[in-house]
């Protein structure tokens, strides 16, 4: 049986549940999941320069393509608390 990271299982379940595009600002907590999406493929990613601003994007993306597929990253900080704001 084939291994890989859970971290690369974690991308390939966003692109089984249909996520295209993911808007973020990479750091440090979160480098293993940017790494994951290069080496994997297929989900493209913008990046925005305030955590908040991505999942400003994100919505608007979605909204705009009707799908549902854009994705907003945050790292485990203060900062991903702003990325809430869009949540619910």
């Amino acid at each position: 049986m084939a291994k890989m990271r859970a971290i690369e299982a974690a991308v390939l379940v966003m692109r089984r549940e249909g996520i295209d595009t993911a808007f973020g600002v990479p750091g440090a907590a979160i480098n293993p999941l940017y790494a994951a999406l290069n080496k994997i493929g297929g989900i493209d990613h913008v990046l925005a320069r305030h955590v908040e601003g991505a999942s400003h994007m994100a919505e608007g993306n979605s909204r705009a393509a009707c799908d549902g597929g854009p994705m907003g990253l945050a790292c485990s900080n203060t900062r991903s608390e702003r990325i809430a704001t869009k949540l619910g």
